[in-house]
């Protein structure tokens, strides 16, 4: 017995998927928060509590996503070690089906006698494996948050699996329990995460690639022309007075600040930039700073559409010739459907919207390796092992290296800001990552190029869709350069418009320094109690709180203050200084009254 041998095993097979995803994601444990992370897990109320009715106000169409971190927070807080382990089991299950699903794609009439015993044994297992070791994954399984992508592929996943599974059963009864099964996944998938609304149309591609028939064939076109009508509707509602458009409207867009034509322009161009970073997985990063979408008039985007109608065109002419690499690039655009096409959404391009749809991808990239490069190139029978070794050898170390910047802010940010010099946010954290590491002067450093960079632009409050994470380290920037009134203005400005708690008490803190350096000292109390009540353990609002009271005469109430300090923080210096002058001032008012 060889090892070949026992590689073709099922249960072999499976097990080493497993331990291929915990090779190349293990080390990621103690991966920090990033970003959305403070705000669905960190400072997140309704992960204290399982009354359902919290959660559906909250994320009312991502209520499963929200209740397994509610899960996560039950059981170990705010350690971010058990999010991720949580979050490798979905990677690990999500890889298991795509094996799944590709034993059960080979099981079709469509392909019985077309593929190789060879390409029976090894096509699951290469195309599993491409799914869990492309670098281009790491967003969606190491970035917390984005959870609600790998956790909705799961589901989405599962229902196609069912529904194979279902078309293959002979037995009425096992049909309808599988038919049961995929309805159930589905369910599970549309409350997760909005984009799974393209599951029908997968398992019509299913049909249609697998299981040919005329009354399918039928059936498809019937549903191709719903899903145009329904974009041309999504298109054309903004300008149609009607309520039920108008909500309509709000609820399939995410941000107004650009519309559904130059959204769909940007993904043009968009989704050729997922496909280049599938088969060339270089330059990866967090944020590529494209926030103003190209128009319909720009080259670029024309040529990029007519390329995405030949491909598209050549799959559905091959679909019944090659129906194996027809499907997978189907499945491709099908799950890219809803986040790249007339919804529009404040980031243009996030590479963990590609999780899903790259099960496509390595579907198609799978039938490539092992079926027809050996059948179209006879010597690459011998050393298409050795070739496929090498790309999956290459794929895992690249994405070890990608989780290794994970672990290190700093070092995450920085090569960010490298690729992006450009970006507001990469800046903004790298200084903010800075900050947090205890390195002020190289904060301070990265703040003044982050202002330097919003002076080049033009930059003013209110000019760009941003998040109030991104806000707020811009604000935080200008005091670190010592603007405390530009930081004002940005903080009175979006003061309002986020209900981020973190976001507020900022916000009302950069207030009240304004206000403290311009001796307003009664409207700098305010802010700072402010403060208080949305961060009530931030350490420089109760130092300035102490000092603003003190500025009043108001000695007793900034002795308290100054008191509460060095109980919380035990010998914090500058609470102990202002304590030993408040006293003394004190003893002054006192002798004074005494005479």
């Amino acid at each position: 017995m060889n090892w070949r041998f026992w590689l073709q095993r099922p249960s072999i097979q499976l097990v080493l998927l497993a331990l291929a995803v915990i090779g190349v994601y293990g080390h990621t444990l103690d991966v920090p928060f990033y970003l959305d992370d403070y705000l669905a897990i960190e400072t997140n109320p309704v992960l204290q509590t399982w009354d359902w009715q919290q959660w559906r106000h909250y994320s009312p169409r991502r209520v499963m996503a929200t209740a397994t971190f509610a899960l996560n927070y039950h059981l170990h807080g705010l350690d971010p070690a058990g999010y991720h382990v949580f979050n490798i089991g979905i990677h690990i299950l999500a890889t298991c089906l795509v094996w799944a699903l590709v034993r059960g794609i080979l099981r079709t009439p469509a392909l019985e006698g077309r593929v190789s015993s060879q390409g029976m044994r090894w096509l699951p297992l290469v195309a599993a494996l491409l799914f869990a070791l492309h670098p281009l994954q790491t967003q969606a399984v190491t970035y917390l948050t984005q959870r609600m992508a790998s956790l909705a592929a799961l589901w989405y996943l599962a229902a196609v699996c069912a529904w194979l599974q279902a078309c293959l059963s002979p037995a009425a009864a096992e049909r309808w329990f599988w038919f049961g099964v995929a309805g159930l996944m589905a369910i599970l998938a549309f409350h997760t995460k909005e984009n799974t609304v393209t599951l029908p149309l997968a398992w019509l591609w299913l049909e249609i690639a697998f299981f040919p028939g005329r009354s399918r064939l039928l059936a498809a076109w019937m549903l191709l022309g719903c899903v145009v009508v329904g974009l041309a509707l999504l298109a054309a509602m903004s300008g149609l007075e009607s309520p039920w458009l108008h909500r309509l409207d709000d609820l399939t867009r995410e941000t107004r600040w650009f519309d559904r034509s130059d959204y769909l322009a940007a993904q043009m161009k968009v989704l050729w930039w997922y496909v280049r970073l599938y088969f060339w997985p270089v330059g990866l990063r967090f944020d590529y700073a494209l926030h103003h979408p190209p128009g319909w008039t720009e080259p670029a985007v024309i040529v990029a559409a007519l390329g995405h109608v030949a491909v598209l065109g050549i799959a559905l002419g091959f679909v019944c010739r090659q129906p194996l690499p027809a499907f997978g690039v189907l499945f491709y655009y099908t799950a890219h459907l809803v986040e790249s096409s007339v919804i529009p959404i404040r980031d243009l391009v996030f590479e963990h919207r590609t999780y899903l749809p790259n099960a496509g991808l390595s579907l198609l990239v799978a039938w490539g390796l092992v079926v027809w490069l050996p059948d179209r190139v006879p010597p690459a029978r011998r050393w298409w092992p050795g070739l496929t070794a090498v790309i999956l050898l290459g794929l895992a170390w690249g994405t070890w290296q990608r989780n290794q910047l994970w672990r290190d802010p700093i070092a995450f940010w920085r090569q960010n800001v490298a690729l992006t010099p450009e970006g507001y946010r990469p800046l903004a954290e790298l200084g903010n990552a800075y900050f947090e590491a205890g390195r002020n002067a190289e904060a301070k450093q990265v703040a003044a190029q982050l202002i330097a960079l919003l002076a080049r632009k033009g930059w003013q409050p209110g000019q760009e869709n941003l998040t109030w994470s991104e806000v707020v380290n811009i604000a935080l920037a200008y005091s670190l350069v010592h603007r405390p009134e530009d930081a004002a203005r940005v903080a009175r400005y979006y003061l309002n418009a986020f209900t981020s708690p973190r976001a507020r008490g900022i916000f009302h803190l950069l207030l009240g320094d304004e206000a403290l350096v311009h001796k307003h000292f009664p409207e700098a109390e305010r802010h700072y109690r402010q403060t208080l009540k949305y961060l009530p353990d931030n350490l420089d609002a109760w130092l300035s709180l102490g000092e603003a009271l003190g500025a009043q005469g108001k000695l007793v109430q900034a002795r308290d203050i100054f008191r509460t300090i060095l109980q919380r923080w035990p010998g914090q210096p500058r609470a102990r200084q202002r304590l030993a002058l408040t006293e003394y001032l004190l003893r002054q008012r006192a002798g004074s009254s005494s005479r």
